[in-house]
């Protein structure tokens, strides 16, 4: 008889333990598991490699690690070295042992179970409706996340709000040392049901993924759920985005040589290894050298000069009418220059980031008429997701600006600048410094 019941017992409880193995599955099609987000990430060319173990050595700079729902405590000392060091992490946890590896980041988990929203999906109280914020570019066309049963973040410091409902957030992301990372407080948002019912979520995982890629540099996702092992330390340098590629290569030669410190070397080998860094050595001094004799040396090289701007609109301007410079820079100089116009005609400091679009659109139709408030509505977002010009201008920015769509926003600000009755400065269609190049 006891044979029996606990016979009955394991019957019962194995569809439970199988569902429990099946969530948050990589290769699972269950409503529960991640092969949505699987082939999302395929979709968009990165190689996904789904373990049961993490080795944080193992990470590299072409890898970007994603972390749902752990199940053992994720170190915060490791995972915060590996931030600080130019590892990309997104760690995805609501209720699991994620709680310290967050509080490492600066963000505060709120345990509280129950969360108020302005919405829910289908009035359901287990599906809470959180909202993109900013113009993060995570936030990118996002819209509307649906939940399920969600934790929430009561404070994160450092970082930027990209989902949130009207009290705690969802998903935040931030910056450490030369790294990235984005924390979410509710991994369901990536499961299947999620990602196949609701678009928001799909463009969310979308837009994660690309702000973590390192400008395509990263092509694989290192992907560890539940309760997976963890060994290891990080490297004590993985990548920093502002390096140039020799500092790069110095610093993947350094790890290789710290990887090989437990080796015992023969004297022999020892020998050998002396004589190829000192011909190492070598060809870089012949190569840093220079050929000829320089210009006499007269003391003019102790003057101090400062360099030139890099953002100076002038001197960029006049490197686009030589085919050289940036599209994205010229087109920053468009927007400062429609800051200016409308600051001069709205009575407001810097309108396009202290007033509201539809409170400037009104403000414009006041002065130019419904033609002018049209207008500024086209340009409005394009102009408000363009950089600083000095971060367009950087020699380590890697956004750029394709001709066409210059040339398009171009023709948009003219048409705004004519309704306000402030042509753009040369010509009234197209002025000679930024009007697009005819084809020789």
């Amino acid at each position: 008889m006891k044979r029996a019941l606990i016979l009955l017992l394991a019957l019962c409880l194995w569809p439970t333990q199988a569902r429990a193995d099946s969530d948050y599955d990589p290769h699972s099609d269950t409503w529960q598991g991640l092969s949505a987000f699987v082939g999302l990430a395929e979709g968009m060319g990165f190689e996904v490699d789904a373990r049961v173990s993490l080795d944080w050595n193992e990470i590299s700079a072409t890898d970007i690690l994603v972390v749902v729902f752990p199940l053992q405590r994720v170190d915060p000392a490791k995972a915060g070295a590996f931030v600080n060091a130019g590892g990309h992490l997104l760690l995805a946890d609501d209720f699991g042992e994620g709680k310290d590896a967050f509080t490492a980041l600066g963000v505060l988990r709120n345990e509280a179970a129950s969360i108020r929203a302005s919405r829910y999906q289908n009035d359901q109280l287990w599906a809470p409706i959180a909202n993109a914020r900013g113009d993060h570019p995570i936030a990118n066309e996002v819209g509307d996340v649906v939940t399920n049963h969600p934790a929430t973040f009561s404070r994160a410091d450092g970082t930027t709000t990209v989902v949130a409902f009207d009290q705690g957030s969802v998903v935040v992301a931030g910056e450490r040392g030369s790294g990235r990372f984005i924390a979410v407080s509710d991994p369901s948002i990536l499961i299947n049901r999620m990602m196949q019912s609701f678009p928001g979520n799909v463009q969310l995982a979308a837009n994660m993924l690309r702000w973590l890629d390192r400008g395509s540099k990263a092509r694989r996702v290192v992907l560890v759920k539940g309760d997976f092992g963890m060994f290891g330390e990080p490297r004590a340098f993985i990548d920093d985005a502002k390096a140039s590629e020799v500092g790069r290569s110095v610093a993947e030669l350094n790890f290789w040589l710290s990887e090989r410190r437990a080796w015992l070397l023969t004297p022999t080998a020892m020998k050998v290894l002396a004589a190829t860094l000192a011909v190492f050595l070598l060809v870089l001094a012949m190569l840093a050298l220079p050929v000829r004799r320089g210009p006499k040396i007269d003391g003019g090289w102790l003057k101090f000069a400062r360099p030139a701007r890099r953002d100076e609109p002038h001197s960029l301007v006049q490197a686009a009418d030589r085919n050289e410079g940036s599209n994205l820079v010229l087109a920053c100089i468009l927007r400062d220059h429609v800051q200016v116009v409308l600051a001069g005609v709205t009575g407001r400091l810097e309108p396009l980031y202290t007033v509201p679009e539809s409170q400037l659109a009104s403000d414009v139709a006041r002065i130019g008429g419904g033609e002018a408030a049209a207008a500024l509505t086209r340009v409005y977002r394009k102009l408000r997701a363009l950089p600083s010009r000095g971060q367009a201008a950087a020699p380590w920015s890697t956004s750029h600006m394709q001709r066409r769509d210059f040339d398009a926003l171009y023709r948009e600000v003219a048409d705004l600048c004519r309704t306000l009755g402030s042509d753009l400065p040369g010509d009234k269609a197209t002025p000679p410094s930024l009007a697009p190049r005819q084809a020789a």
